[in-house]
């Protein structure tokens, strides 16, 4: 059974994490280590790597406001001290709305986990009754470029968000399944293989509401997807709304 934990917005039951200064970011390493290439800031796709690390927990989620873009740190820990190494991670940038689609292997996420409110984004934490991360969803405000920098000694991940506000946001037509309960109901239809060519939906966890949904540019687009889903025996609708709006019903 999957149980839902979130962390949405700027609540302050989420507590105070610290600040990060800039050099803490600093990534060390002796002349006789390989030296890992700087991370380059893309516009689409994403940004993966780790390897197993048995015991690795999350505990912190920290937010900085810098010259020209944001940071955000994920913060590990095993046992008692810092993670020696990252944990498998994928860490994706999605539209529409605009977001990181974040996924862990063998992750926990802390009950006493820091979340910074300063400076924070909106998001979404979605766990198992083991607390295993089975989902994060940073949710920013428009297009923007990011980049994913491994920080070592203890390990950390830090993710560099920079806006396009000179981007055009579009209207878009999303398509949502009816009748989703629940986060487990979500996570089995979308892993359904009998779902129409054309609708590749996404989880999406605001709150306490879930949606599985896609979006399309035109609405006739969108429209022929729900009869197509329709057929299927998939109920259907269609949300008209900007792309850096959250889904709503």
């Amino acid at each position: 059974m999957f149980t839902r934990l979130t962390r949405w917005g700027v609540s302050a039951a989420l507590g105070l994490g610290c600040m990060l200064a800039v050099s803490a970011l600093a990534i060390t390493s002796s002349s006789s280590e390989p030296q890992k290439a700087p991370a380059q800031y893309k516009s689409s796709g994403f940004f993966s790597g780790g390897s197993e690390l048995p015991g690795c927990v999350l505990t912190g989620i920290r937010f900085g406001k810098h010259a020209g873009f944001l940071r955000i740190v994920l913060d590990f820990n095993v046992g008692d001290g810092g993670a020696p190494k990252h944990p498998p991670y994928r860490v994706e940038y999605r539209a529409f709305p605009y977001r990181f689609y974040i996924t862990f292997e063998g992750v926990k996420y802390a009950e006493d986990a820091r979340v910074d409110t300063l400076n924070a984004v909106p998001l979404s934490i979605v766990t198992n009754a083991e607390n295993d991360i089975q989902l994060m969803e940073m949710f920013i405000t428009g297009p923007a470029l990011f980049k994913v920098i491994e920080v070592d000694d203890p390990a950390k991940l830090a993710l560099d968000v920079k806006y396009l506000p000179s981007e055009t946001i579009p209207v878009v037509y999303a398509v949502q399944l009816q009748d989703v309960g629940d986060v487990q109901t979500a996570f089995s239809l979308v892993a359904r293989e009998d779902l129409p060519d054309g609708f590749d939906p996404d989880v999406i966890v605001i709150g306490n509401a879930v949606f599985v949904e896609d979006t399309y540019l035109t609405l006739e687009e969108a429209l022929a997807v729900v009869s197509r889903l329709d057929d299927a025996g998939y109920p259907a609708m269609v949300t008209e709304r900007l792309g850096n709006e959250l889904p709503r019903y």
